[in-house]
């Protein structure tokens, strides 16, 4: 997975709503609510970032190593494959 990027799903819109992401899946008609870090791994899934780099990203906001970040960028965006939100290419 680490020479993969994660691309948004093309069958999902969304919309930024305060801090959190709201994301439908058209195709499923379900839709999820993302807090604001999960929020930003979702606009930087856009198939240029790698999860290291999406993790060095995150880092620039919060106190963290990469690490740490990359494996919690890791299991978000595991997730988000899981429910057809994301794809990884």
């Amino acid at each position: 997975m680490n020479d993969k990027k994660p691309v948004r799903n093309q069958n999902t819109i969304s919309r930024k709503i305060e801090s959190e992401t709201l994301i439908l899946n058209l195709l499923t008609k379900q839709y999820h609510i993302l807090n604001e870090t999960a929020g930003k791994i979702w606009e930087l899934s856009d198939g240029n970032h790698t999860i290291e780099e999406i993790a060095a990203e995150i880092c620039k906001e919060y106190e963290s190593t990469v690490d740490v970040v990359k494996e919690d960028v890791l299991r978000t965006v595991e997730g988000l494959t899981k429910v057809g939100v994301i794809v990884m290419e």
